[in-house]
């Protein structure tokens, strides 16, 4: 035991392979850990196919055992071996494969997605230099390479989107998930809200982990912090709810109040402009419903809303406990998926992962800039309105706003409750509410939506209404805001699958190698 302690520590069997690989020796040990945890290791039989030309590249390969044949046209440019790598030349100059590399002994190969590559490049300059040397010396050696590259034009995206019987899927797919959804929803909104958190997260986790931090210490300081800061939060905000609770019932009854006021003064103003609605007694009885609904409210309603929440607590809980978990084990449940797929198939898969992860991402990072620029705005134009609380009810406005159509109309009906009991009898505050509300949804919808989300969901406005109405004929109001982000992730999933299914190349591929991997399992069995 004693002599234990003083024998040099034994790399991980990772480092070691990975330290056989000229370019990556010079990184640190916590480098290595952090690059094995994004690449993902194949295994290649005698005679299969790695890549073929013209496909777009999206990995680079590092050959960890065995060797490789470079073609081009028929023509060998020359073979690689252990140590070696290729497929840069695709992912620094978005062009598509020029030449052909298949396996020519069992080969195991390490595979770098290209956004997983660039990153390595922008932080190990001296990896970037040593990269651009290799590829200025196979220029010079292979110059038919030079003009073979001339004549390809750049990755274009050909794909024009899903065909008609692919988006029946789509939508099919995307409604069956919204009846499964509406059965657990107790789990999918812990986990929404823990993919939202893990976006806003992982940047900072990234930041850590090249600091010298462990992936798994990063996880736990902060999802630790999230949830300590959310205890705290908890328990300064308990007592004044307790204590505030007479006050609030005040407040709704005399907020209430200015409403059925508004509503008696807009009804008679409509009556007057309209007068065949006099006689079918239009809003008649609206604000004594109004003000039945205000003085009944602790009676009826805060009960259910308390066991609601009650109900809801150690659901929620769960959030912080996923998020953990994303940002541990995120890296390697991509690398889980990336394996099970066959080889033939490995490329466009880690595409499919990098889409869907990055139109989550897009949408729901985009859903908080778009909360906070809206609470900015709604804040900015109630102050100017002269409006009480503006800071108040910009956020909740802000937050019913994830709510599709429905919640800005909830959103100015409260604020339109409050404006009308501070200021009694202005109608023009309420039609200069209406302007405000209308402004900031066109800055939404034409400028701010199209600038941070961007069109990463491709999905046309009129499939976008009609989605909406099923999404609520199907789950409610949770239908209404998982809807979209459903349909972009499962129109990603279709699209991608259509695509294989459409390349018979990649069939072919297919078929090829499990005939060469069944042909090697049972070389030796007629003996």
């Amino acid at each position: 035991m004693l002599l234990h302690r003083f024998r040099p520590p034994i790399a991980p069997h990772h480092q070691m392979v990975l330290r056989e690989v000229p370019l990556l020796a010079g990184l640190s040990n916590h480098e290595l850990d952090t690059l094995n945890n994004v690449l993902h290791q194949r295994s290649y039989v005698q005679d299969e196919i790695i890549y073929d030309p013209q496909e777009e590249g999206q990995a680079i390969y590092f050959i960890l055992a065995g060797k490789v044949r470079v073609t081009l046209d028929g023509q060998i440019l020359g073979t690689l071996e252990a140590g070696q790598f290729f497929g840069e030349r695709a992912l620094l100059e978005n062009m598509r494969r020029h030449t052909q590399v298949r396996a020519i002994e069992n080969c195991v190969l390490a595979v770098l997605f290209r956004d997983d590559f660039l990153h390595l490049l922008h932080t190990h300059p001296q990896i970037a230099d040593t990269i651009s040397q290799h590829c200025s010396l196979r220029r010079s050696q292979f110059p038919e390479l030079e003009q073979n590259t001339i004549q390809q034009p750049p990755v274009l995206s050909e794909n024009h989107g899903p065909g008609p019987v692919a988006w029946a899927g789509i939508i099919t797919t995307t409604c069956l998930l919204l009846l499964i959804f509406k059965k657990i929803l107790w789990l999918v909104v812990p986990f929404l809200l823990a993919l939202i958190l893990y976006y806003l997260l992982a940047p900072l986790e990234k930041k850590m982990v090249a600091a010298g931090t462990g992936r798994g210490i990063a996880a736990v300081a902060l999802s630790g912090a999230f949830l300590m800061v959310t205890v705290i939060g908890l328990l300064l905000v308990y007592p004044l709810v307790v204590a505030s609770a007479a006050s609030w019932q005040a407040g709704i009854a005399h907020y209430s109040a200015g409403g059925a006021v508004l509503a008696e003064q807009l009804v008679e103003g409509i009556q007057e402009k309209f007068s065949f609605l006099q006689t079918s007694h239009f809003g008649d009885n609206i604000s004594q419903q109004i003000t039945d609904v205000s003085e009944h409210f602790s009676d009826k309603y805060l009960g259910k809303i308390l066991s609601g929440l009650a109900t809801w607590l150690p659901s929620l809980l769960l959030t912080p406990i996923i998020t953990f978990f994303m940002l541990k084990d995120g890296a390697n449940f991509r690398k889980m998926l990336g394996a099970a797929v066959p080889n033939a198939f490995f490329e466009k898969t880690l595409y499919l992962i990098h889409a869907v992860d990055q139109t989550a991402r897009l949408y729901f990072v985009g859903l908080m800039k778009m909360t906070v620029i809206d609470t900015i705005l709604t804040t900015l134009g109630l102050w100017a309105l002269g409006i009480s609380s503006p800071l108040m009810l910009g956020l909740t406005v802000a937050i019913l706003c994830w709510i599709p159509y429905l919640g800005p109309l909830l959103g100015f009906a409260i604020v339109a409750l409050v404006a009308s009991t501070d200021m009694p009898g202005n109608i023009s505050v309420i039609y200069s509410l209406a302007g405000l509300f209308i402004l900031i949804r066109m800055l939404d919808d034409f400028f701010f939506l199209p600038a941070i989300v961007g069109r990463s969901l491709r999905i046309h406005p009129l499939l976008t209404i009609m989605m909406f109405l099923v999404g609520e004929a199907i789950a409610g109001v949770a239908g209404l805001m998982l809807v979209i982000p459903i349909l972009g992730v499962v129109r990603i999933l279709g699209e991608t699958l259509e695509i294989i299914l459409k390349d018979t190349r990649l069939q072919a591929r297919h078929r090829y190698s499990e005939k060469l991997r069944w042909r090697a399992a049972t070389r030796d069995m007629d003996r």
